[in-house]
């Protein structure tokens, strides 16, 4: 079986050094270090693929989507027992916080231990180079994570040694402007100035370091940094290269978004399930949460009415979700409490009518040529009473469903055949049509609103709607307005939510008018970040704090 960079070998874990990471007083344990392992170029590579786990343990985590998604004015989660779906969480009850630091910070110190690998390694510059430059932007994206997720938080670069340990362990938070900084010039010298790693977009095959975070990911993410510290031109340096490795945004079908569609070509980002040659595999169960409920699950053999039954209490001869026969769906799915798009997303922003590609993969009238399927009403299936082998799949509305009705998440999110809740999808983490609104914004605060609307009309076009020019637009604000609703149409659950309107400053006014009823009725402004765990404060000396939260008595 072909190994790529997200079908990372467990045993790369015993390579990396410093590897305990649950909070910042670090624990070595390893019996491989750099004086005994990372000599050649190939083991280094090993030990980097070791660094990719925590990323991959940080986005199967359906609680991650629920923190980026979720709490925004697009997703609702209309059952409570999803804490993170609305806000219910505190310095001591700090729920996928806590992961989400460990796991944020176990990435950081295998980054760490790694670049000091690299530069004592016997191997020549010119092979070090591209190594050295991905750590980095792997590095990066971690600090990115945890600036976009907790604001302030301690910030090292040294690999964490016996001598050492305790100094790091107490950190205080460093400013997330430093941080973003610090960053934003490390990824400039590695990739615009020495140009260390080869400029393809991420899953070109021609790319001789495929499915491997490279330039186009050190580029997204040294473009975001810049827009949070309101760098616009520099922001557009990094993006400007993004737009010479993929071309015009037309050139990427609309209908390859799809999450079941792998390492497609506009993607820059995407996470992967976790295979070996061994067999060995990782799901996440993002599916179960999108789908369409399955209409054969049995009450009476679930007692307790919550998500710890097993899959044999559904019968799994059929396949029926929400009252129509989905054939590509599969008897085999398990869902639960789906998400749901909130009025916002489906009333306001895409209404069925609205003419957007992006909405629906299939309508009454037929396929969309080219069709998203961000949300479905229904589907081509078939009713209870059809005799499959005469009848074809026919139009049929999820059950107390009308064309105007609350839909559920397309087929966008949906994992075909899925066994139980193990979802085999790709994640879509990052794409390029991001970096093209990130583009039009860029421009538009430089005050070049011709730019921005050229930058923006890319994605509109593809979408199938209207173009738009600076005369449309009463003022530069109402062309922001207009860019911050593409994003939330185009970008729609690819966990980015949530940090573009905490960067704008409106998270907190945005939920309030439209986010779901159970995330207005707990979300505090302190949530806009996720708490520092009690535990981390505790480790740390009382270095680090949540004085945000305490101010909610949180």
């Amino acid at each position: 079986m072909k190994k790529t960079v997200l079908h990372i070998l467990c045993g790369a874990l015993l390579t990396v050094c410093s590897v305990s990471c649950s909070y910042l007083k670090e624990d070595i344990y390893s019996s491989s270090t750099r004086e005994t392992y990372y000599q050649t170029a190939v083991q280094i590579e090993t030990g980097l693929n070791g660094c990719y786990i925590p990323l991959r343990d940080v986005f199967k985590e359906v609680k991650y989507f629920y923190i980026t998604e979720a709490q925004t004015d697009l997703m609702q989660m209309g059952s409570s027992g999803q804490y993170e779906a609305y806000c219910q969480y505190s310095t001591m009850n700090p729920q996928f916080s806590s992961n989400l630091w460990t796991n944020l910070y176990r990435g950081v110190s295998r980054c760490n231990t790694i670049m000091t690998g690299i530069e004592a390694a016997p191997i020549e510059e010119a092979a070090k180079a591209p190594l050295r430059a991905e750590a980095v932007v792997l590095r990066s994206l971690f600090y990115y994570l945890l600036t976009c997720n907790f604001g302030d938080v301690p910030f090292y670069e040294e690999e964490v040694t016996d001598e050492n340990n305790d100094r790091i362990a107490h950190l205080p938070r460093m400013s997330a402007s430093e941080t973003r900084r610090t960053i934003i010039a490390e990824l400039r010298k590695q990739i615009i100035e020495d140009k260390a790693l080869p400029m393809y977009p991420t899953y070109d095959p021609v790319n001789p370091r495929r499915y491997r975070v490279g330039a186009a990911v050190g580029c997204m993410i040294g473009g975001k940094m810049c827009l949070w510290e309101g760098m616009w031109s520099e922001a557009l340096d990094f993006f400007s290269l993004l737009e010479e490795m993929y071309g015009p945004l037309e050139k990427y079908r609309l209908s390859d978004v799809a999450f079941r569609n792998r390492y497609t070509g506009e993607s820059i980002l995407e996470m992967g399930q976790t295979v070996t040659d061994y067999g060995y595999k990782v799901y996440g169960e993002l599916a179960s949460r999108c789908e369409p409920m399955r209409g054969n699950f049995d009450p009476d053999l679930d007692d307790e009415g919550d998500d710890t039954s097993d899959v044999t209490e559904f019968d799994t001869s059929t396949d029926y979700y929400a009252e129509v026969g989905i054939p590509e769906l599969g008897s085999t799915s398990r869902t639960n409490s789906p998400l749901r798009p909130t009025n916002h997303m489906y009333r306001d922003l895409m209404p069925y009518d609205s003419g957007d590609k992006r909405r629906h993969s299939c309508t009454a009238a037929g396929q969309v040529e080219d069709g998203g399927g961000w949300m479905q009403c229904g589907w081509f299936g078939y009713s209870s009473t059809d005799d499959r082998s005469v009848v074809k799949p026919h139009w049929l509305y999820f059950d107390g469903m009308s064309a105007t009705s609350r839909p559920y998440l397309g087929d966008k999110f949906w994992c075909f055949n899925m066994q139980y809740k193990q979802d085999s999808n790709n994640f879509k983490i990052y794409r390029y049509a991001g970096a093209v609104l990130n583009m039009a914004e860029a421009h538009l605060r430089r005050g070049d609103e011709v730019q921005a609307c050229s930058y923006l009309n890319q994605v509109r076009r593809r979408a199938g709607l209207p173009e738009v020019s600076p005369a449309d637009f009463a003022d530069e604000e109402a062309l922001l307005k207009m860019i911050q609703d593409e994003c939330a149409r185009e970008l729609f659950g690819e966990y980015n939510r949530k940090h573009d309107l905490v960067r704008w400053g409106i998270w907190w006014e945005t939920i309030q008018e439209y986010g779901g009823s159970l995330l207005k009725a707990n979300a505090k402004p302190c949530h806009r970040y996720c708490p520092i765990p009690q535990v981390q404060i505790t480790y740390s000396g009382g270095a680090l704090d949540n004085d945000e939260y305490n101010q909610y008595g949180l």
